[in-house]
């Protein structure tokens, strides 16, 4: 009978272990040097110049991981609404998508996060990106990480802060055009090479119509959201797994590079 116990005992304790074992979990980043470096990248966006936690809810993106920032590129001022990514889980992507499409390639993270800077290293869910576009400083307004139509995008010359805020508040239903077909900050993910990473949501293949519009940011908003609570971001591996030669070769991709 003490026999019997003490297997039975033993087998919840080996179950436990397992069920243990077999919980999702985040994992930590694996490098401390990882993370200084994204958070050096990180600091060097000027869109980060004075910014401060939302308030509010903002279309959709709760409170507690959106920043709002006001910032100026020379003279020129702009308003965003950033996603709060950290350091440490944008290295976390990172390192995820090295280990799966890039292994033994080791200087996968440098790479990629070189690539990432190149882009600025901020995720605008609302507002304006002020950055030197074609050797002038240009504005260019942001719905969900993606370029949208707007009559000051593509220009130079200050923007009304008021009329910047309004542009950020565009409701994803109101979006009337995507210059870029739809890329997603922070790589420039088209979406077809997303879509390659999720099946299932029936990503639109063009961005033509408003309800094909208003679908990609649905899907962009709830992935962003909830990649900040795992390694994998689809974003980047869809990225990845088209351009893994031009990766290799120590490049930053263009859209139809390999």
């Amino acid at each position: 009978m003490a026999l019997s116990k003490m297997r039975f005992a033993r087998g919840v304790t080996v179950l436990s272990l397992c069920l243990g074992l077999s919980a999702p979990t985040i994992a930590p980043a694996q490098s401390p040097e990882h993370v200084a470096a994204v958070k050096a990248a990180s600091d060097k966006s000027p869109v980060r110049g004075n910014c401060a936690p939302a308030q509010e809810d903002f279309l959709g993106w709760p409170a507690s991981a959106v920043q709002r920032c006001e910032y100026k590129v020379g003279e020129t001022p702009g308003v965003a609404y950033l996603l709060d990514v950290t350091p440490e889980t944008l290295t976390r992507w990172i390192e995820a998508g090295c280990a799966a499409h890039m292994a033994g390639a080791a200087a996968c993270f440098d790479r990629v996060l070189r690539c990432t800077a190149q882009k600025g290293v901020v995720f605008v869910i609302g507002g304006n990106m002020i950055a030197e576009r074609k050797g002038a400083l240009q504005n260019m307004f942001y719905r969900n990480g993606v370029a949208i139509g707007a009559p000051s995008s593509g220009k130079p010359g200050a923007v009304a802060i008021e009329e910047q805020e309004r542009l950020a508040h565009t409701p994803e239903a109101d979006v009337s055009a995507m210059p870029g077909r739809g890329a997603v900050a922070f790589w420039d993910t088209m979406p077809y090479q997303f879509a390659v990473k999720a099946i299932d949501l029936g990503v639109p293949a063009e961005m033509n119509t408003p309800d094909r519009r208003q679908k990609w940011l649905e899907i962009i908003r709830n992935e962003m959201l909830a990649s900040l609570g795992r390694d994998e971001n689809r974003f980047l591996s869809g990225w990845m797994t088209a351009h893994p030669i031009t990766l290799r070769a120590g490049e930053c991709p263009d859209e139809r590079d390999p």
